[in-house]
């Protein structure tokens, strides 16, 4: 098709034509061009400068997720939960229950976005120090600061906890 295009106009024929007709056959062909040129090339030369930037970025947001996968794994493996939010008090309740101590717990609280304040009256030390071991293992709850006052009972303790969840 191209080639009979071009074959319809030779030189010796574009000669032939009358001056008026020969500038606008070459004044569209030009304008053709432009707007192939502006329509075409000049949008894929952004998209590729875009893309320039973005396959890069892309590549180190993968990295990241599949750290962040392989973290996950390992924390799957392990056993432990990261306790965020709002299901701190939650699992420090269910927690304590489990362990006995619920009872024991006179005040619960939330301290900042990640924390929760406790205040335990009359609890067995052995039995506070064995539940608190089991957040920091199961839960990913590090304990951030701890009050004890030794009380008569042999082995009880008052208590007033700061705890943190994971994130905290």
């Amino acid at each position: 098709m191209i080639k009979q295009l071009l074959g319809s106009i030779s030189l010796d024929r574009l000669r032939g034509l009358p001056l008026r007709d020969r500038w606008l056959l070459i004044g569209g062909g030009i304008a053709l061009l432009l707007v192939l040129y502006l329509s075409l090339w000049v949008p894929m030369q952004g998209e590729l400068s875009k893309l320039r930037v973005s396959v890069p970025q892309g590549k180190v947001q993968l990295t990241q997720m599949r750290v962040q996968a392989m973290e996950i794994k390992q924390l799957r493996a392990s056993g432990r939960v990261p306790v965020s939010g709002g299901n701190l008090l939650a699992t420090l309740e269910q927690s304590a229950t489990a362990n006995g101590i619920r009872g024991r717990i006179v005040r619960m609280e939330p301290d900042g976005v990640n924390g929760a304040r406790l205040t335990l009256n009359d609890v067995h030390f052995n039995a506070l120090i064995t539940w608190l071991t089991s957040l920091q293992t199961q839960g990913g709850v590090r304990l951030e600061k701890a009050t004890f006052e030794a009380q008569p009972a042999v082995g009880t303790v008052n208590a007033r906890l700061v705890l943190r969840g994971a994130g905290g």
